[in-house]
């Protein structure tokens, strides 16, 4: 593969993943990591390339060239892998039930289908998720305030962190940009304290990650696996995966 083509592979990687580590597009392009760098170097120069270098990786930016934010492009990726970890994680929670929602698109998705719930306080980190479930009087929703993520309206800082600390949950959700059987990691700093929280405050916290997700590894490292009541997934994932997570005890949903 010459330069060219590893540099419209990485286009291509991060149209369908909104994002990617250095690490990560390394291992897919069998080059260095020192080689990825330049790459990313040389396409965060081109003011027409949606493509803005973050510490330790490159996320696929449409605010730099003036065009509709992260959220929005990430909302009709996968839809119907989203749609159908929705429904299999709403089964899990009952009426009554107070839930905390991470940011994202999957917990959207999950936010629609528990607004059809009855009696739930939904408390979220993400201000999209909160102007969804805001249309539903039978829904109390509970904004957590704090610093706002640009583009993806995630919401994080110390603020965010200290309310969460303060709450108890019987559920809570966590997205994640990647996980494997060490653990789950995020490619943002920004969200670290915030989904870091939402576990300790809830009483089961499930994972919720579509099958693109399994074998990723982003920038930080949230939390070990044992964390997690389960994983939530939609579809099985490979017989040798499902076999180490069930030697560990690591319930898989899907």
């Amino acid at each position: 593969m010459n330069k060219n083509e590893r540099l419209s592979k990485i286009l291509e990687i991060l149209r369908a993943e909104g994002n990617a580590s250095t690490k990560y597009l390394a291992n897919i392009l069998q080059v260095s990591e020192a080689t990825i760098r330049r790459d990313l170097y040389k396409l965060s120069l081109e003011e027409n390339l949606p493509v803005k270098r973050v510490h330790g990786g490159v996320i696929y930016s449409l605010e730099k060239i003036g065009l509709e934010p992260m959220f929005d492009i990430k909302l009709s990726q996968r839809v119907e892998e989203k749609k159908k970890l929705a429904k299999l994680a709403s089964s899990l929670v009952e009426d009554g039930d107070t839930v905390i929602l991470d940011s994202g698109t999957t917990c959207y998705y999950l936010a629609k289908e528990l607004a059809q719930m009855k009696g739930l306080k939904i408390v979220t980190v993400d201000v999209k998720i909160a102007e969804e479930l805001a249309r539903y009087p039978s829904i109390q929703t509970i904004l957590v305030g704090g610093e706002v993520r640009p583009g993806y309206f995630s919401i994080g800082g110390e603020m965010a962190t200290k309310y969460l600390s303060e709450i108890r949950a019987e559920k809570g959700f966590l997205a994640t940009d990647g996980w494997d059987i060490e653990g789950t990691y995020n490619a943002s700093m920004f969200e670290v304290g915030v989904k870091r929280a939402i576990i300790k405050s809830s009483i089961k916290t499930y994972l919720i990650a579509d099958h693109t997700k399994y074998g990723k590894i982003a920038f930080i490292k949230i939390a070990d696996l044992s964390s997690f009541e389960g994983i939530i997934v939609d579809r099985e994932l490979p017989e040798d995966v499902m076999k180490i997570l069930k030697e560990k005890n690591i319930k898989i949903i899907f």
